[in-house]
């Protein structure tokens, strides 16, 4: 008999994730709506930690839930944004709750076994490498020089934030 906790924790995580990204877009304060999307950062990471890809999860948290997410933070504190005065979606709710229930739907029934051809496990003999190992020689082997153009690009981001922020303050 298997255990039912990895499933017991799957569901919660998938359960927690919906009802975390449904609070963050039906929240008025945009600091609640980026806690909220905090929460769901760290209940994705714990999906990909199930599956096994332990390089995922760490990923989600450092690049998404602490760097951008804190750009996000400053740069809401930096300009000062009042809540919003008036409905949240406006005449567009029916269309998007539907076109959610939709997106649901599709899922629930994409689910169905049969409907897509199981995958065959083809053995090539040669020992595999864990993921840790391909990606980082990937990003600093032949991908370094893109990987440090990307971080100019977010560092150019951030300044432009700031001076955005500024010229704000400064009239």
């Amino acid at each position: 008999m298997a255990s039912l906790a990895p499933d017991a924790a799957f569901y919660y995580l998938a359960a927690a994730s919906v009802t975390s990204a449904i609070l963050a877009i039906t929240r008025k304060n945009p600091v609640h709506t980026l806690l909220w999307v905090l929460a769901l950062f760290l209940h994705v990471a714990g999906i990909f930690l199930l599956a096994g890809a332990e390089f995922l999860p760490a990923v989600e948290f450092i690049v998404y839930a602490a760097a951008i997410l804190a750009v996000y933070l400053f740069f809401l504190m930096l300009l000062d944004l009042p809540r919003e005065a008036g409905p949240r979606f406006g005449a567009h709710g029916p269309l998007s709750a539907g076109a959610g229930l939709a997106f649901a739907a599709l899922a629930w029934l994409g689910h169905k076994p049969g409907l897509a051809p199981a995958a065959e496990h083809v053995s090539t003999g040669a020992v595999a490498r864990g993921n840790l190992a391909t990606i980082g020689t990937a990003l600093f082997g032949q991908f370094a020089l893109p990987f440090e153009i990307a971080s100019l690009i977010l560092l150019a981001a951030i300044v432009g934030a700031v001076v955005v922020a500024k010229r704000g303050t400064e009239s």
